[in-house]
């Protein structure tokens, strides 16, 4: 082969190789938040609970187990509170009237990231069980909630899920002595799961809240309870 044919040879793959990878960069592209936000609005109502991993840590002898926790996720219209707005409500997984939890979750685009913030409800039995009737919270104001200040979480597009992570170094928490402690909180979304954990640390850097082996705990989407109302009928 002469020098002119290896050089053609050499150009051509050249600009093969180098057209391959514009397309990978092109194709890879990675989304703006305005554009990925619909579909974590999309996966994230539902009805969960976290049987499989409290089976699983009671069958390998994990001492204590995670909680058996089931959750609910509807989306409502409240639009003195925002505009992609969810109520979440935690019970007991076996006991839906042993409730847990009650909180009002906002979406929004801030920047180059999509934000959630979270709002505690002042009369949390006023809007209980409110994932059976969403209307309910077309009455929602500024002041029937409390906003957690400094503990947004800030939601990335992943590997096949979302993922969410707040700043310590903003989120603080009783640490159950004195002072506060520094609350890291993180969560992950696909479309049939959805985990969260929130671990706690001292000023000295000790775990005071929250578990080492696996902070997570980890729901599965389930049925929904035909009482509920349909989780994709209102909200955003």
């Amino acid at each position: 082969m002469d020098e002119r044919s290896r050089h053609g040879g050499w150009l051509a793959r050249a600009v093969l190789v180098l057209g391959c990878a514009c397309l990978v960069a092109w194709g890879g592209k990675q989304p703006k938040p305005e554009e990925q936000l619909p579909e974590l609005l999309q996966w994230l109502p539902g009805h969960y609970d976290n049987t499989v991993q409290y089976q699983a840590d009671i069958r390998q002898g994990i001492d204590p187990p995670h909680d058996a926790r089931a959750i609910d996720i509807v989306p409502i219209d409240a639009p003195m509170i925002g505009e992609h707005v969810f109520y979440l409500q935690e019970s007991v997984a076996d006991d839906p009237r042993r409730v847990t939890a009650q909180r009002i979750i906002v979406f929004g685009v801030v920047k180059k990231d999509i934000v959630q913030t979270e709002w505690s409800l002042t009369e949390p039995r006023r809007w209980r069980d409110g994932q059976r009737n969403p209307e309910l919270f077309k009455s929602l104001m500024v002041e029937d909630v409390r906003s957690t200040k400094g503990c947004s979480l800030r939601w990335k597009r992943a590997e096949g899920k979302f993922v969410g992570v707040d700043d310590p170094k903003s989120c603080h928490g009783a640490s159950g002595g004195t002072g506060l402690a520094h609350v890291e909180l993180r969560a992950e979304l696909g479309p049939e799961e959805y985990a969260t954990a929130e671990l706690a640390y001292d000023n000295s850097g000790h775990l005071v809240r929250g578990r080492r082996d696996e902070p997570f705990y980890r729901y599965r989407k389930q049925p929904r309870d035909p009482g509920e109302a349909d989780p994709g009928g209102s909200g955003d």
